[in-house]
């Protein structure tokens, strides 16, 4: 019988990213604070994030509360996020997962995004001792790396299959973690997490997820009791 090697994504699937922006609009924000004299860009900058404004978000709030800014303090502003260290939490059901499924057997993460800061984020959930293997795309030669690229996948087979063992991705987000899995076979399951960054019913083309569950504690109903 063939052993599971359950991979997972970071963001939404493991903890709230909602959590860690908020946490470095408080960094930003108390950086703003210091370096310009100007009270409230944390709260503005949370308000332009419910309201749906991801790219241009910084930029907005720092031409509304220092609109005579020099060059390179908008840089300066997404750095601090970037860097600041992460104030945040496992969801519960992710800390039963990895602890089930890490006591049993190899798993493994794969995660987008600049990779320091995803390595913040790992450090400050202090989750790095349940993996044998992580994967932070952007460390493999940048954007270009991401998701639905093959080859953070093809390095987990490498590195933690054998026997024949079966592989399985659980994420948050169809438009880019499922396509990969459902080309090499694996089990592809979603995750639905209530107020998560992505739309979670944009499908690439190809990456629909085989399975669909709203907790991890569910995992076991589709993978088996073990």
């Amino acid at each position: 019988m063939s052993e599971l090697r359950v991979i997972f994504d970071l963001d939404d699937t493991l903890y709230p990213e909602s959590a860690f922006a908020r946490s470095g609009f408080r960094a930003a924000g108390a950086w703003a604070d210091a370096a310009f004299g100007v009270d409230g860009m944390a709260a503005e900058m949370d308000q332009l994030f419910s309201e749906g404004h991801l790219g241009p978000l910084f930029r907005k709030a720092l031409a509304r509360h220092v609109p005579d800014h020099a060059d390179g303090d908008l840089e300066r502003l997404v750095e601090v996020y970037r860097t600041h260290t992460p104030d945040i939490e496992l969801f519960e059901d992710a800390v039963w997962a990895l602890s089930h499924y890490g006591g049993t057997a190899p798993i493994g993460l794969i995660t987008d995004g600049t990779a320091s800061m995803q390595q913040a984020k790992v450090a400050a959930l202090d989750i790095a001792g349940h993996f044998s293997e992580i994967v932070f795309t952007d460390a493999l030669g940048g954007r270009d790396f991401r998701k639905p690229h093959p080859q953070s996948y093809e390095h987990m087979e490498r590195t933690l299959g054998g026997n024949g063992a079966r592989f399985v991705y659980v994420g948050d987000n169809p438009a880019k973690d499922f396509v990969t899995p459902n080309a090499r076979g694996w089990i592809s399951i979603q995750i639905r997490r209530p107020g998560g960054i992505h739309d979670p019913d944009k499908v690439a083309d190809g990456g629909a997820p085989q399975h669909t569950i709203n907790s991890l504690h569910e995992l076991p109903d589709v993978l088996g009791r073990s």
